[in-house]
């Protein structure tokens, strides 16, 4: 069901669709979320010690492919904690098309993954370790401000059944930011061409990746898909694949809304948006009406949309929270319990 209502949103749809100059703008991440506690759980997920050394923590990785300018999430997975990002990463590839742009932070840079999004026709740009090869190294002493360079694999192991050789080569773009804080950030990428694709354009083109960070705060704290209510990993996965396609939802359903909300108060002192978690109730209350009963789906739509366009919340610009890491770290999360959920 995500893949056709995804597939249907990009169908046909080219006046909501946003691009960047023909490509859409994917990012990979990943995060951790906490599990309920049970032994089969355990036997899959693997456990972890606490802040309290108390070995009762069962804990997965999250791994999502995002469309970070529409808002839509094209894949996740939800696996143990002791598979690598960057394989997990790859696994996403598949749902990218030729033409995509896929952003990742420097914890994903590798040859490998460079190779297979090239040979699709997928773009990409990473954020780049200043010590990633020693092509990039003298790159970064070196003070340009780009240049292109031509990399290879650096494992040492045996290259059977890989689709390159020793000697493969992949030719890569690398870019020099200059942080506010003083601070030299590097980037690579695919995108080659210095006319179409200038340098001064890449910090902001690569701060689009926040966008996945914002999701998972969403995903985690409005969704609540932390909140399961099953203990086995059927369980599990099940409320994992239909958290994600709420969230989906979520984004389709509100857009027609916003435009509509931005009509409507437009002569007030602040602009307004779409209450997250307001409309995440109103759409969990209508859900299942909406798609059991074909005669009243468009009425029941169309009573979303007025339930979410008055209740708005104002954009008050000049506000920011200052981020506390730590502030939680040493708090324990809740118990999780059969049949506990999210109720509005």
């Amino acid at each position: 069901m995500n893949l056709l209502i995804t597939k249907a949103y990009y169908t046909d749809n080219d006046e909501k669709v946003t691009l960047y100059k023909g490509h859409r703008v994917l990012s990979i991440d990943g995060s951790t979320i906490n599990l309920p506690p049970s032994a089969e759980l355990r036997s899959v997920y693997g456990t972890f010690n606490n802040q309290k050394q108390t070995d009762d923590v069962v804990i997965a990785r999250v791994s999502v492919l995002y469309d970070v300018l529409n808002e839509l999430v094209l894949d996740g997975k939800l696996v143990p904690f002791s598979q690598g990002e960057v394989p997990l990463s790859q696994s996403h590839f598949k749902y990218a098309g030729k033409g995509d742009l896929i952003i990742m932070d420097r914890a994903y840079p590798s040859f490998e993954s460079a190779y297979m999004m090239h040979q699709q026709g997928i773009e990409f740009l990473f954020r780049c370790k200043h010590h990633f090869s020693n092509q990039v190294k003298l790159f970064y002493e070196s003070g340009k401000s780009e240049d292109i360079l031509e990399i290879k694999s650096k494992q040492h192991k045996s290259f059977k059944g890989l689709a390159y050789q020793p000697e493969t080569t992949l030719a890569v773009r690398m870019l020099r930011i200059e942080l506010k804080t003083g601070e030299t950030e590097l980037l690579m990428t695919s995108l080659l061409d210095a006319e179409k694709y200038p340098h001064k354009e890449f910090a902001q083109l690569y701060f689009k990746r926040w966008n996945i960070e914002t999701f998972y705060n969403r995903f985690k704290n409005i969704i609540g898909v932390e909140n399961f209510s099953g203990t086995s990993d059927l369980f599990i996965q099940q409320e994992f694949i239909c958290a994600l396609y709420m969230s989906n939802m979520q984004t389709i359903l509100t857009e027609d809304a916003q435009m509509k909300a931005e009509e409507r108060y437009e002569n007030r002192k602040y602009q307004y948006k779409i209450n997250s978690s307001l409309s995440l109730g109103f759409i969990r209350e209508r859900l299942v009406k909406i798609f059991s009963k074909k005669a009243e789906s468009n009425q029941l739509l169309k009573e979303l949309e007025e339930l979410f366009i008055i209740n708005v919340i104002p954009i008050r610009p000049g506000r920011s929270n200052i981020r506390e890491p730590d502030k939680y770290r040493q708090r324990t999360k809740p118990r999780q319990f059969n049949n506990r959920r999210i109720v509005f």
